[in-house]
C-alpha cells in the first residue's frame, strides 16, 4: 500500500489561490502562460481560455490606469537579473487592488490582491510601538507579540522558536480572547511544520490563509502544466495545514518568518477564530516589525556575547599568566579547574595528561573514562564534541553511571593523551506539548493511498524527559574552542623551546667535546714538558745554573702556551654568546692599531701593509675589532716569510652593501682545505712553524654570522689568500 509522507507534499504546486484576487503568469516576451480561473469575477468578459497564449498588451491591458507601470516592469524583467518584487496600488473597474510583480526563473508573476485597508489612524500608534521595540532591553518577543496583536487584531499571537531537533516552543504570547487556553511554554513536534515548509519560510517570509473553509480558485495553465506558486502571496495553503488549523479551532491564520543570521530561527504565528483577510499593507508592516525585532534580538545577543568575550579574554590572560608560562601545564591547570568549571557552568571536570587524570566535581570512574576516550575521540569533530543528551549513546551513558547526561570534550594533544572534559548532571525535565507529538496517517478510500493526517487534539500532553542535561550554549562552545587553542599554542611553544634547548645542548655538547679534545690532546704536550722539567729538577740536587735556567724557561714557555690556549677558548665562548646592538663603526679608528700590534706580535716588521679605502660599516665595535684582528693578524703572520711580503686592505660600495677585502701573498692553502677552515682548532697542513691554535677563523665565522656578514675566502698554495667580507646595506 502506497504511503505519502508529510514532508513529500509539494506545497508550492497545489494549483490554487485564495479568492482574494487573481493572478496572471507571463513569459519573458509578455505572453500569458497562466491565469486563475476567477479572473472573470474581476475583469468583465475575460476568461482563462481566451487569455492564455496571448500577449498581455493586446488583451485587457488598456483597462488599467497604470499602463506604464506594467510595461516598464515587463521591460526590466526581460533585461535584468536583479528584478525585485514591486507593488503598486491601482484601481480595476473602480475597485482598489494591490498589483505585486515578481519573477522566478523564466516566469513573471502579476498578483492582483484586493485592498481592504482604509484605516490610517493606527500609523502613529504602531510607530510608537516600534520605538518601544527599539528600546526593549530584554523581552523583545513579548513586545513584538503585543504590537502585532494590535496591528493585526487577531485572537492569538505567539512567538515560536525552533529547537535543535526542529521541534519548537512558544516563548511569547498575546491573547485577545479570554476563553483561549495559553500555549506559552508548550512544545510542538517538528512534523507540525515539515521540512519543505521550513525551507519555503526562508524565501517567502509571510504565509497566510483568510478562510480555511474557502475552496479557492484554480490556476489554469497551458497544457495543464503544474504552476509553481512559491512567489504568490495569496496562494491557497496545503489541505493538511488547513485541516490542522480547523482542528485547532481557527478559521484564519498568518505567519511571519524570524530570520537570524540567514537561518530560520522561529516564526510569529497568528490565529483567529473567524475568517479574516488581513490587508497587504498591514501584513507588510507586521513583517517589517518582525524583522525589526529579529535585528533587535540579535543586537542584544551581540552585546551579551561581547560581554562574555571580554570575560573570556580576561580569563585567557589569567590562564596565560598562571598556566601557560609554567613548565608543568598539567599541574597548573589542575589549580585552574574551578575557574574552568565556573565558565562553563559545569558540574564536573576531567583533565588528562599522559598517564594522569585529574577529576573534580561530578565525574565517572577513571577506568570508565579511560575506556571511553576512543569513543569520544571518534565523536569529536575538529577535536571537540558536545552533547546534552548522552543517553543517545547508551554505552557511554551506562559506563558513566547514568548520572552524567551532558559533556563537552576537547582533545588538546592526542600524542600526550591531553584532554579536558566538562560534565553536566542529568536534569529530569517535564516537557509539555500542545497535543501528543505523534504522526497520524489515514487511508484515502478512493485511491487506497495512506496520507498524513493532522492532529485532532491540542490538549496539553506531558512527558518526563530523562538522560538529558542543560544545553551547552554557543558562547560556551566558543570558550572551549579558545581554551583548546591556547593550550595547543602553549604545547607548540614549549615543543619549540625544547627543540631550541636540544639544539643548544647539542652545540654545547659539541663544544664540550672540542674542549675535551683540546685538553686531552693539544694541552698534552706543554703539560708533558712541565712534568718532565719539574721531575728533573726534583730529583737532581746538583743542577747547574745554565741547566736550571733552561728548565725554568721550558716550564714558563709551556705555562704561557696553556694560558694562551685557554684564553683563546674563552674568546671563542664570548664570540658565540655576545649580545649587541648595531651601530655605525669607523674601521679606520682601529685598523692601524691592529696592523702595528700584529707586526710586533708575530715579528713581521718586514711585511708591507697597504691600506686603501676604509668605509664605515654597520656592526658592533668590539666584535668587528675581533673580526679584523684575526683576519689581518693571519694575513700578516702567514705572509711574513714571503719575499716582498705584502698585505692589501681595501673596501668599496656596491648596490647590496659594502665589501672589504684583505689580501696577502703568503703561504696560501690547498683548495680542498678551504671547506674545513672554520673548524675549531683546525690548522692547515702547511701552517707548522707559525704560531697559532687553529681557533682564529672559528671566531671569525661566529662573528660574521652574528653580524649578518657574508664571508668568502679564495686561496692558492704558495701564492696567497684573499678574504672577502660583504656587509649588508
Amino acid at each position: 500500500m502506497e504511503k505519502i509522507k508529510c514532508e513529500d507534499e509539494k506545497i508550492q504546486f497545489l494549483g490554487k489561490i485564495q479568492d482574494l484576487g487573481f493572478i496572471i503568469f507571463l513569459n519573458q516576451t509578455g505572453i500569458i502562460e497562466a491565469v486563475s480561473d476567477n479572473i472573470s469575477n474581476y475583469l468583465s468578459n475575460h476568461y482563462p481560455q481566451t487569455l492564455i497564449g496571448k500577449p498581455i498588451l493586446e488583451t485587457f491591458f488598456g483597462n488599467f490606469e497604470e499602463k506604464d507601470f506594467i510595461k516598464n516592469a515587463i521591460e526590466e524583467f526581460k533585461s535584468s537579473n536583479d528584478f525585485k518584487r514591486i507593488t503598486k496600488l491601482l484601481e480595476i473597474e473602480e475597485q482598489p487592488f494591490y498589483l505585486s510583480i515578481s519573477y522566478s526563473t523564466d516566469t513573471m508573476y502579476l498578483e492582483f490582491e484586493k485592498c481592504i485597508n482604509n484605516d490610517s489612524s493606527k500609523t502613529n500608534i504602531i510607530n510608537n510601538k516600534l520605538i518601544e521595540l527599539q528600546n526593549a532591553e530584554q523581552d523583545v518577543w513579548k513586545v513584538l507579540s503585543e504590537i502585532l496583536s494590535q496591528n493585526l487584531e487577531v485572537d492569538r499571537v505567539m512567538i515560536y522558536q525552533f529547537n535543535e531537533d526542529s521541534s519548537g516552543i512558544v516563548i511569547a504570547e498575546t491573547l485577545n480572547r479570554p476563553n483561549l487556553d495559553s500555549y506559552l511554554g508548550l512544545n510542538y513536534p517538528e512534523f507540525d511544520i515539515p521540512k519543505q515548509a521550513r525551507e519555503l519560510y526562508k524565501t517567502k517570509n509571510c504565509r497566510f490563509i483568510a478562510d480555511t473553509d474557502s475552496e479557492g480558485s484554480t490556476v489554469v495553465t497551458l497544457d495543464n502544466q503544474e504552476a509553481n506558486l512559491q512567489e504568490i502571496s495569496i496562494r491557497r495553503l496545503s489541505p493538511i495545514h488547513l485541516q490542522y488549523l480547523k482542528n485547532a479551532g481557527f478559521r484564519s491564520s498568518i505567519s511571519f518568518s524570524i530570520i537570524i543570521k540567514g537561518e530560520l530561527w522561529g516564526l510569529v504565528c497568528c490565529q483567529h477564530e473567524e475568517p479574516k483577510h488581513i490587508d497587504l499593507s498591514i501584513r507588510n508592516f507586521s513583517l517589517m516589525a518582525t524583522n525589526f525585532a529579529a535585528n533587535k534580538f540579535q543586537q542584544l545577543e551581540d552585546i551579551e556575547r561581547m560581554a562574555y568575550l571580554e570575560e573570556v579574554q580576561e580569563l585567557e590572560l589569567l590562564l596565560k599568566e598562571k598556566v601557560l608560562l609554567k613548565s608543568n601545564i598539567f599541574h597548573e591547570l589542575k589549580d585552574f579547574s574551578k575557574t574552568l568549571l565556573h565558565m562553563l557552568e559545569a558540574d564536573g571536570i576531567a583533565i588528562g595528561f599522559e598517564d594522569y587524570i585529574f577529576l573534580e566535581g561530578i565525574h565517572p570512574e577513571k577506568e570508565s573514562l579511560r575506556s571511553q576516550l576512543p569513543k569520544l575521540t571518534e565523536l569529536a569533530k575538529d577535536h571537540i564534541y558536545s552533547t546534552n543528551a548522552l543517553s543517545n549513546h547508551p554505552q557511554l551513558y551506562e559506563d558513566f553511571g547514568r548520572s552524567i547526561a551532558g559533556l563537552s570534550f576537547a582533545e588538546i594533544d592526542s600524542k600526550k593523551d591531553f584532554f579536558i572534559i566538562w560534565f553536566r548532571k542529568e536534569i529530569l525535565l517535564d516537557r509539555e506539548w500542545a497535543g501528543k507529538p505523534e504522526k497520524y496517517y489515514e487511508e484515502d478510500k478512493l485511491t487506497g493511498v495512506v496520507k498524513p493526517s493532522p492532529r485532532t487534539s491540542f490538549n496539553v500532553w506531558r512527558e518526563q524527559v530523562k538522560g538529558t542535561s542543560k544545553k551547552w550554549s554557543s558562547k560556551q562552545m566558543h570558550f572551549i574552542t579558545r581554551i583548546r587553542e591556547l593550550l595547543r599554542d602553549s604545547m607548540l611553544n614549549k615543543a619549540a623551546e625544547i627543540d631550541s634547548l636540544n639544539t643548544q645542548l647539542i652545540e654545547m655538547n659539541n663544544a664540550l667535546d672540542t674542549y675535551a679534545y683540546t685538553i686531552s690532546h693539544d694541552l698534552k704536550n706543554p703539560l708533558s714538558a712541565i712534568k718532565v722539567s719539574t721531575e728533573f729538577l726534583q730529583y737532581r740536587q746538583d743542577v747547574k745554573p745554565e741547566l736550571l735556567k733552561k728548565m725554568s724557561s721550558n716550564i714558563l714557555d709551556s705555562v704561557h702556551i696553556i694560558i694562551n690556549m685557554l684564553d683563546k677558548i674563552h674568546q671563542f665562548s664570548k664570540a658565540s654568546s655576545f649580545n649587541f646592538e648595531k651601530e655605525i663603526v669607523e674601521t679606520e679608528n682601529f685598523v692601524d692599531e691592529i696592523i702595528e700590534m700584529s707586526k710586533h706580535r708575530f715579528g713581521s716588521n718586514n711585511v708591507e701593509v697597504i691600506v686603501n679605502n676604509l668605509l664605515p660599516v654597520q656592526g658592533e665595535k668590539t666584535l668587528l675589532y675581533q673580526l679584523f684582528l684575526n683576519i689581518i693578524g693571519n694575513a700578516i703572520k702567514y705572509s711574513s716569510k714571503a719575499t716582498s711580503a705584502k698585505v692589501i686592505i681595501d673596501s668599496f660600495r656596491t648596490d647590496n652593501g659594502i665589501i672589504y677585502t684583505i689580501s696577502d701573498n703568503g703561504i696560501g692553502m690547498e683548495e680542498d682545505e678551504l671547506a674545513s677552515i672554520y673548524e675549531m682548532f683546525k690548522r692547515m697542513s702547511n701552517s707548522s712553524g707559525y704560531e697559532g691554535s687553529g681557533i682564529g677563523m672559528s671566531i671569525v665565522k661566529r662573528i660574521a654570522d652574528k653580524l649578518g656578514i657574508d664571508i668568502s675566502i679564495k686561496s692558492k698554495l704558495n701564492e696567497g689568500t684573499t678574504v672577502k667580507l660583504m656587509f649588508p646595506a
